[in-house]
């Protein structure tokens, strides 16, 4: 993988591990404890669209 590949690919694991302590506070009925965690994600989310947007179509690669 590339250095940008690799970055990607991290953001979509931290992505991952987000989403799971958001889920877990949400069910917990913590909700406000878990504002920060939205905002990344949020963030991490806004960047890999917009790379995802940027990148012509014949270079998109899928994942195995």
């Amino acid at each position: 993988l590339s250095a940008i590949q690799r970055k990607d690919w991290l953001l979509l694991e931290e992505n991952d591990q987000l989403i799971r302590c958001i889920v877990e506070y949400q069910s917990k009925g913590r909700a406000t404890d878990c504002v920060q965690y939205q905002h990344i994600l949020h963030r991490n989310l806004i960047y890999l669209a917009t790379i995802a947007d940027a990148t012509p179509p014949s270079t998109q690669k899928t994942v195995d």
